[in-house]
């Protein structure tokens, strides 16, 4: 009786979690270059040594079936581009790439974002809205982009010009698997155990935006989906604890 309640409270675990996600999800629709992230689970599976009897036992089918719990796999990020929108802001940029990412010098070294909502500080360096300086082709050693008062543009390349002539260039690094990178809070990563290539054809739009790629409709319908099987997990949960008391109680009459 106690495994298949321990079956049903990581059945609850696991719908909580979901939750968790798509609150989140739902919480950052709106937030520029959010991506996406959703929880995969697998069988827990301890671990059997052979050669003793009780290892036919722990295979057999009716042990598995009450000991199937499951536990939290990972957490998969959807990198998929997400809506593009203009915004006639020169210093807003879009990268319609997949897998690309602006490159920006913070407290705790470079990290990488797909927010493109910069701005001009009182030095004349191009940063994000925290205040961290967007990098150029030399990241490790670059101090920063100096961006023109006035009349300048910005290629699909990165590559920064004013009365014609060419400034300086947006790095844009691009990672072949972009499961190694971790989120690290304020819309930016950290690439965990990878390094980055330059973006040969980052495909950078000047005045747009990109939103995120967060389907409103769909997360509310997976909400549903997890709170109802929150609720049917529980009820389990609920059903066995009153058996438990109910074998307790009569065994104790009859002892």
């Amino acid at each position: 009786m106690l495994n298949g309640l321990y079956v049903a409270t990581s059945g609850m675990l696991m719908q909580e979690k979901r939750v968790d996600m798509i609150s989140n999800n739902l919480a950052n629709a709106s937030t520029n270059g959010y991506k996406k992230e959703t929880p995969t689970f697998s069988l827990y599976k301890p671990k059997v040594d052979g050669g003793y009897p009780e290892t036919v036992i722990r295979n057999s089918t009716y042990n598995k079936t009450i000991n199937s719990t499951v536990k939290l796999e990972n957490i998969y990020t959807d990198f998929s581009v997400g809506s593009i929108r203009e915004t006639g802001n020169e210093l807003d940029l879009a990268l319609e790439s997949k897998n690309t990412f602006f490159v920006v010098d913070t407290p705790y070294g470079i990290r990488f974002t797909r927010d493109g909502n910069f701005e001009i500080d009182n030095e004349g360096f191009l940063v994000n809205q925290d205040g961290f300086r967007v990098l150029g082709q030399n990241p490790e050693n670059d101090q920063g982009i100096m961006i023109p008062e006035e009349n300048f543009s910005i290629t699909p390349n990165g590559e920064i010009f004013a009365n014609g002539i060419m400034q300086d260039q947006i790095y844009i690094a691009e990672f072949d698997d972009t499961q190694n990178l971790q989120k690290v809070g304020r819309n930016l990563y950290t690439a965990v155990n990878t390094l980055p290539n330059d973006a040969g054809n980052p495909q950078i739009i000047q005045g747009a935006i990109e939103g995120s790629n967060i389907n409103v409709m769909k997360e509310m319908v997976s909400m549903i989906d997890a709170q109802r099987g929150y609720e049917t997990y529980q009820k389990v949960v609920q059903t066995m604890d009153e058996l438990n008391q109910q074998a307790a109680s009569t065994i104790g009459r009859l002892s």
